[in-house]
């Protein structure tokens, strides 16, 4: 049962992004930002500090692809770019120390690296995608701040739990 608790609470993620940008988007409030929730990525993250670093890389891989397979349509995007990030936040996390505040920087910037990514692919594919001032003001910002803001929330139990379920698999 301990075994399905980490995939459980990942897949949980990668659903509650979906649910969260049907229920709680720009259009049904009337505003103009786009926030994109990147809970599943957070989690990732999280796991790159906290867990094996080998087991993070594999389930960014995993739940990339997942995520390429239903929500985009080219297959690949996420595929990759989630453990580029995993992998990012692995090697920062050798030289910073682990805390709150660099986790939330850490977080933020691969968060970051991940939507250029994709904005620069889908610009790439799309060229009537919106521009580049736009993006950066109406969609990395408010993506950041939001996603900054639940990795705050999610970090302490996620660390303890992550930790935790570290040491027990080492004794194993």
């Amino acid at each position: 049962m301990k075994r399905a608790v980490l995939p459980l609470i990942l897949s949980v993620c990668y659903i509650a992004e979906s649910l969260f940008a049907q229920f709680f988007s720009a259009q049904n409030f009337g505003g103009k930002y786009i926030i994109v929730p990147h809970f599943l990525l957070v989690m990732l993250i999280l796991m790159g500090m906290y867990y094996r670093k080998r087991s993070a890389i594999i389930y960014a891989f995993v739940f990339g692809m997942l995520f390429d397979a239903f929500y985009t349509g080219v297959l690949g995007i996420y595929l990759f770019f989630y453990p580029l990030a995993v992998y990012l936040t692995i090697k920062l996390m050798r030289i910073l120390q682990s805390n709150i505040f660099t986790g939330t920087v850490v977080a933020a910037f691969n968060m970051a690296v991940v939507e250029f990514l994709v904005y620069g692919v889908n610009s790439l594919i799309n060229s009537q995608l919106m521009g580049f001032s736009d993006f950066l003001n109406l969609r990395l910002w408010p993506t950041l701040i939001f996603n900054a803001a639940f990795f705050i929330l999610a970090w302490y139990p996620m660390r303890n739990f992550l930790v935790r379920r570290a040491r027990e698999e080492e004794q194993e």
